[in-house]
């Protein structure tokens, strides 16, 4: 059976535009209605489309954002135009001039950018209070800095109490002035007993003197602290020793003493199986001792 003629065609038209590059027709969507919409004309998607899904029907690609908001405004626009009221309406002259206020919006959508374009819009709204919150980082450091205030200001009131502990004290007037004490008269030392002899023996000594008893301190600690770095090093190297030989013993004893134990569970395992009473119990071997020893007998 032979094909038809439209199937011949058809064929025909195949072979001829095979190697032609065929443009996919879901780019081509909302095209031509932009394209119409930028030449001055309007159109709209069919009635049963719902306003919600108008931007399915805008070209995804190849458009701006402000000519796509053109786009759908102008849609809206267009199904929310009330149609033309019947001539006997009452106030038809007023819905035929707010409709014509409406479509000449609608052409002023189409011929002018700027109605749609959110982009290039003044910002007239006041600016709302910014309510700056303060850097948790910032308040540690302010705290720090705070503690640190206070710590150097009683550092300071130290310094200035110890500077003036430092200062020699004010020279203090005599008691008495010259005139008033008149010549000194000693006691007659033969009254005194033993024990204040040897007071006024050692506060009158100039060897005894507080300068010397200072002297003699000072050289008997420097004497002691040459040797106290050396002695408190062999101090610290004798503990460290004994701690070590503590350590050592303790462990030769602990290995004597798994040994002994060792031997002692051999021996006794031994003379266990040379008596014959290795898996006996032991309150059977003193049941048997009890039968052996006579009766009333320790």
């Amino acid at each position: 059976m032979s094909d038809t003629p439209i199937i011949n065609r058809n064929k025909e038209m195949r072979k001829k535009g095979g190697n032609s590059n065929r443009r996919s027709s879901l780019g081509n969507r909302g095209r031509r209605a932009s394209s119409l919409i930028e030449s001055g004309q309007t159109t709209i998607p069919h009635r049963e489309v719902n306003p919600a899904d108008f931007y399915k029907h805008i070209e995804a690609e190849g458009l701006t954002e402000p000519r796509r908001m053109k786009q759908l405004l102008t849609w809206c626009g267009e199904r929310a135009l009330a149609g033309k009221p019947p001539h006997s309406t009452p106030n038809s002259n007023a819905i035929l001039g707010a409709r014509a206020i409406q479509d000449q919006l609608l052409k002023d959508f189409a011929a002018r950018s700027e109605f749609s374009d959110w982009f290039s819009r003044e910002d007239d709204g006041p600016n709302a209070p910014v309510v700056l919150r303060p850097n948790p980082r910032n308040m540690e450091l302010d705290e720090k800095l705070a503690q640190l205030e206070t710590n150097i200001k009683r550092l300071q009131d130290e310094k200035k109490a110890w500077q003036a502990i430092r200062q020699p004290p004010p020279e203090q007037p005599p008691l008495f002035s010259e005139g008033e004490t008149g010549p000194i008269v000693l006691p007659d030392l033969d009254l005194l007993d033993p024990y204040e002899d040897k007071i006024r023996v050692f506060l009158a000594d100039e060897t005894a003197s507080f300068g010397a008893v200072r002297s003699r301190t000072e050289s008997r600690l420097r004497t002691i602290q040459s040797s106290l770095e050396f002695q408190v090093d062999q101090l610290a190297d004798n503990v460290h020793k004994l701690e070590q030989r503590v350590l050592v013993t303790g462990k030769e004893a602990d290995k004597v003493l798994s040994v002994s134990a060792l031997r002692l569970r051999q021996r006794e395992e031994q003379e266990k199986a040379s008596a014959g009473t290795r898996d006996i119990p032991v309150i059977e071997i003193l049941r048997s001792l009890g039968n052996i020893l006579p009766e009333g007998g320790g």
